[in-house]
């Protein structure tokens, strides 16, 4: 039987098939194709952490991310700097802060 998958997939992934014995079929993606299924792949991960939240899937994350981060030319460290700018403005998540509603003006 025949599975279709059309999803970027890590580099060995072929051969890991093909030395099993199974027939493949893949394409290496142009650039800006790349940068498309990058997006999709993120969100593949994220729902798969959503639905069954593991380190292996976080790690799977991150794996993703590191890619983005070098196919779209993005620097490490001024990614760096805008995450602690943001932890600074805006704080981070570590006090469950959960936001219910806010008035659309203000009371005062």
């Amino acid at each position: 039987m025949k599975h279709t998958y059309n999803k970027l997939v890590r580099d060995r992934i072929p051969d890991i098939f093909e030395e099993s014995g199974r027939e493949v079929e893949y394409k290496f993606l142009s650039d800006s194709q790349v940068l498309l299924a990058l997006q999709d792949k993120l969100l593949e991960k994220a729902q798969k952490f959503a639905e069954a939240p593991s380190e292996a899937e976080v790690c799977e994350i991150f794996e993703v991310i590191d890619t983005i981060i070098d196919k779209f030319n993005y620097e490490q460290m001024y990614i760096d700097y805008l995450r602690m700018k943001n932890r600074e403005v805006k704080g981070g998540y570590t006090k469950n802060v959960y936001l219910i509603s806010v008035e659309d003006e203000p009371t005062k």
